[in-house]
């Protein structure tokens, strides 16, 4: 449940306060050393390349299969995949969600997005996260929230 509730908050604190107070973009202290340590632990399990990683900061997601392997390994370790299937279910951080954007926000990516699945998980997360990025503006700011606050 922590994991769930660590993704709620990085996702959603980026979707909804860094719209409102765009001068002050920053992840709370309390939640950096989790959210670095899932950064590294999914680097490590995917071989994902940071550099590759980083290139968010524009809006794109590198098609290379290591950056793939990062996005399912978080969505993962989040508890938003289902292991058996690979379906993505954004909509269990909409049910937790602390407030209205947060939910609205969430729900318009899941029913944009959810109904992605391919044979391959990694894949599937990966055009997930490429349609989260092609169907809301606000979602490349998460991008750069990681990569501001975290050192990625």
């Amino acid at each position: 449940m922590y994991r769930l509730k660590l993704g709620l908050l990085l996702v959603g604190y980026c979707i909804t306060y860094c719209r409102a107070v765009k001068s002050t973009w920053q992840i709370p202290e309390e939640y950096k050393e989790p959210a670095k340590m899932l950064h590294n632990m999914c680097l490590k399990e995917s071989g994902a390349s940071e550099e590759l990683i980083r290139t968010c900061m524009d809006g794109t997601i590198h098609e290379d299969r290591g950056v793939q392997c990062y996005i399912h390994c978080l969505f993962d370790k989040l508890m938003v995949i289902n292991e058996d299937t690979g379906h993505i279910h954004l909509d269990r951080l909409a049910k937790i969600a602390p407030n209205t954007d947060m939910k609205e926000a969430f729900e318009f990516l899941h029913k944009e997005c959810g109904h992605i699945l391919t044979e391959d998980h990694c894949l599937t997360a990966f055009q997930a996260a490429k349609c989260y990025f092609d169907s809301h503006d606000e979602v490349v700011k998460f991008c750069h929230l990681l990569v501001a606050d975290l050192g990625i």
